[in-house]
């Protein structure tokens, strides 16, 4: 509170007086007039939470956020109750998100722009926390590209961003008193270096995470808070810049974004389209020519070896011969568009393979990174620990690369932190004493492959079965009956965690709940296998090309969803249906309530087909749903769900169809539900 008595009272009667312009959902001057006048009126009183909530409400404002109105009615009625009350302005402690915060991706203008920025700014802090140089030489240069962040995310509107990196900057300026205190900066800037790329990837998502925790550090025992926002508009991930160690294939090279490839991509997709277009065509000739070749047979057979009426032969003769003409002409129109056809799908096919091949990068170059930025973190933690990496030979999407980078960390240093036990305790299990983490990848298909495995202490599952029924997270009766796979998910959980002694750094289960949200964000699914004494396996499978899905087209009821084909084993129809339990998948996408109440194991209305889907494990067996209908097999482009979309059913990602938006189905959510289903109903 500030030591000024009258400027506090006249804080409090701007307050009053201004509040009654806020009320309602109209964007008018009347409240964006008073928010500036209040604003003012905080920056004088040196209330300096206030003023800085204020000048992110006016922004929202003069963006029209109807939203900003409902925060700033709550903010001032919590800065007019403690002034009233002759209390401070309570003000959250950072990394706790002010009550207004709402993560809000860049404008789709400057998306692009700013994206490619951050992404540069955050390899270079990477760079720094894998380097040798000095502490203070390390913190001095992490303080610099923090700065620069924080002003990028501010002329992008992104304020979510730059509150945070507010933060960490003041962190680094702390650092530069002594090397012991730039040491522990360092540590913890790299622990929250997961976080920065979730801001920068998705703020909401980020953001509410932060909440939660935050919450979750106040009082352990009652549910994190709803903070209610509007649906976010679709956010996109950070463009990479080109790899400068990739393999050239000349010795000039030229920048092109990514951005760019996509749309070239987009032409040669509708090229293909186009000819798929233009082979029906001449498919459609050849029927014809078919026909026409029927129809002169016919009017061959009419004719007799003597007909009475010389000139209707002479009719019907020119007639065949007319046919006949047709026919041939038909056959080789077809000839001509199959030929076409057959070029530009030879063409297109080259085209879309060099352009991917330009999007591509060896997983090598992802790998280093990780390597790099893990050993210094065993380094500084004094962890005798080797980071092995293996099959960095395959080539992956560079975006995808890009997106896997901030996950593969954080396992890679979940291991080190929390997995790999002490020296003493390994001699004692007669484990050799240096911990050991390896990552390798392999390709299978179309997708990509990677393994993060550490031979630490692994997980305790009966400790987790515990904890979850303690914390609320699991109810006691399914508890009981939940197998490792189940308890092992919980860990995902945001706020989630096994270690008793928290703060808002460490031990929150912050980490492996932003692993599963970047790896869905790819369309990929993550898992986790262990057991104790035996270390934690986590495997990641992500397409190798970021936003390209065959997928199967189905139809449930009235909507119409994408399937990824790569997981669809079998499908039958009617008679042909096997004798086996399976969910019609209108009732799986209301979710676990409508599972739950028997809705899925009611009679069809009229026949169906049955899909035989693969939920993607090789430790889990295939599960069946039904459907309407089945449609087409197509290449499509993936784009990421909206969060609130992504929340409220099973799906990964939605795809632009003619002038409809359909929704694609997260086969592994799906199984999830399925199989709790099964267990329950077991005998």
């Amino acid at each position: 509170m500030t030591a000024d008595r009258e400027l506090t009272r006249l804080l409090f009667e701007e307050i009053q007086r201004h509040a009654p312009l806020l009320e309602g959902d109209t964007l008018d001057d009347a409240p964006r007039r008073a928010i500036h006048a209040l604003k003012g009126s905080a920056g004088v009183a040196g209330e300096r939470a206030l003023f800085e909530s204020l000048a992110r409400i006016e922004r929202r404002l003069v963006d029209g956020d109807t939203t900003a109105l409902v925060d700033a009615r709550a903010v001032l009625s919590i800065a007019g109750e403690a002034l009233a009350a002759g209390r401070a302005i309570p003000a959250p402690a950072w990394p706790e998100p002010p009550w207004d915060l709402r993560g809000r991706p860049a404008p789709p203008e400057k998306r692009a722009r700013y994206a490619a920025e951050m992404t540069d700014r955050l390899a270079r802090v990477d760079e720094l926390l894998s380097g040798e140089l000095p502490e203070p030489r390390i913190i001095a240069g992490i303080f610099r590209e923090v700065h620069a962040m924080k002003a990028a995310a501010l002329a992008a509107g992104d304020d979510a961003t730059a509150w945070f990196c507010h933060g960490l900057e003041d962190r680094a300026r702390d650092a530069n008193r002594s090397d012991v205190e730039a040491r522990r900066a360092i540590a913890e800037i790299a622990r929250w270096r997961g976080l920065l790329g979730e801001l920068v990837a998705a703020p909401d998502r980020a953001v509410e995470v932060l909440r939660r925790l935050a919450y979750g550090a106040r009082s352990s025992t009652q549910p994190p808070p709803s903070y209610s926002s509007p649906e976010p508009a679709p956010h996109s991930a950070p463009e990479p810049s080109l790899d400068p160690h990739a393999a050239r294939l000349s010795g000039e090279t030229l920048r092109v974004s990514t951005a760019a490839l996509d749309r070239l991509l987009d032409r040669v997709r509708s090229l293909e389209r186009a000819e798929s277009a233009i082979a029906a065509a001449g498919r459609e000739l050849g029927v014809l020519a078919t026909r026409a070749r029927r129809v002169r047979s016919s009017l061959a057979e009419t004719r007799g070896p003597h007909d009475a009426f010389p000139r209707r032969e002479r009719r019907l003769r020119k007639a065949t011969a007319a046919v006949a003409a047709l026919s041939d002409a038909l056959d080789a129109e077809a000839a001509t568009l199959l030929g076409i056809a057959e070029r530009s799908r030879f063409e297109a096919a080259s085209a879309h393979a060099d352009i991917a091949l330009m999007r591509t990068t060896p997983v090598a170059t992802l790998f280093d990174r990780v390597v790099s930025a893990a050993i210094a973190q065993a380094r500084r933690l004094g962890r005798d620990v080797r980071v092995l990496a293996r099959g960095g030979e395959t080539l992956v999407d560079r975006r995808v690369a890009e997106g896997l980078f901030d996950p593969l960390l954080q396992l890679v240093q979940n291991s080190i932190v929390h997995g790999i036990e002490p020296e003493t305790t390994r001699a004692h299990l007669g484990k050799p004493l240096a911990g050991r983490v390896e990552i390798s990848a392999e390709q299978r298909g179309a997708s990509l492959r990677i393994v993060v495995r550490d031979d630490g202490s692994g997980v305790d599952i009966e400790r987790v079965r515990s904890r979850a029924v303690t914390r609320g997270a699991i109810a006691s009766a399914r508890a009981v009956s939940a197998d490792h796979k189940a308890l092992l998910g919980l860990l995902f959980v945001p706020g989630f965690t096994l270690r008793e002694n928290v703060d808002l750094l460490a031990g929150r289960g912050l980490g492996l709940g932003l692993v599963r949200e970047s790896v869905r964000r790819l369309g990929g699914t993550v898992r986790l296998a262990s057991r104790p004494s035996e270390g934690l396996t986590a495997t990641l499978d992500v397409p190798l090309e970021r936003g390209l899905v065959r997928v199967l087209w189905v139809r449930a009821g009235e909507a119409v969803y994408a399937i990824p084909a790569r997981l669809v084993r079998r499908i039958s129809f009617g008679v042909d249906l096997p004798n086996t339990l399976a969910f019609p998948l209108a009732a799986c996408v209301r979710g676990l309530g409508a599972l739950e109440t028997g809705e899925a194991l009611g009679p069809d209305d009229g026949p169906s087909y049955l899909l035989e889907l693969d939920p993607g494990r090789e430790d889990e067996p295939s599960f069946f749903i039904s459907v309407t209908s089945v449609g087409e097999i197509e290449d499509a482009s993936l784009h990421p769900a909206p969060p609130l979309v992504a929340l409220a059913g099973p799906y990964n990602g939605a795809i632009v169809r003619g002038d409809a938006v359909r929704l694609c189905l997260d086969v592994h959510a799906l199984a999830e539900l399925v199989y709790l289903i099964q267990g329950r109903r077991a005998p």
